[in-house]
């Protein structure tokens, strides 16, 4: 997975990744579903990150939880109509490995 250049103001970059990390604190803290993790953390994700700032590891395991994100489904129905979709335990079994591959980079 290739992310545009490094940008070198490290302020930048961790007021980037801070805002990840709370979205992802918050869920696993339980102060926010299943939904609205998906809905805020893919909204910051791709319209409010500048992944330049990010490391390649650090943007590869923040795009996979991404990509997890936008498949998550609270309807059984959902299921019969595509394999993709994610349950509440895969969403949370993602966003803690998520956060423990986090706290090995730093």
């Amino acid at each position: 997975m290739k992310r545009p250049e490094i940008h070198k103001n490290s302020k930048v970059k961790a007021m980037n990744k801070g805002k990840l990390d709370w979205i992802i604190d918050q869920y696993l803290l339980e102060k926010i579903d299943e939904s609205t993790f998906c809905n805020e953390y893919h909204n910051l994700f791709v319209n409010e990150m500048d992944v330049s700032t990010f490391t390649d590891i650090e943007y590869v395991i923040f795009s996979n939880l991404s990509d997890i994100s936008q498949r998550f489904t609270e309807y059984k129905e959902d299921f019969k109509l595509w394999k993709g979709f994610v349950t509440a335990e895969e969403l949370k079994q993602k966003v803690v490995e998520t956060k423990a591959r986090l706290k090995e980079q730093k």
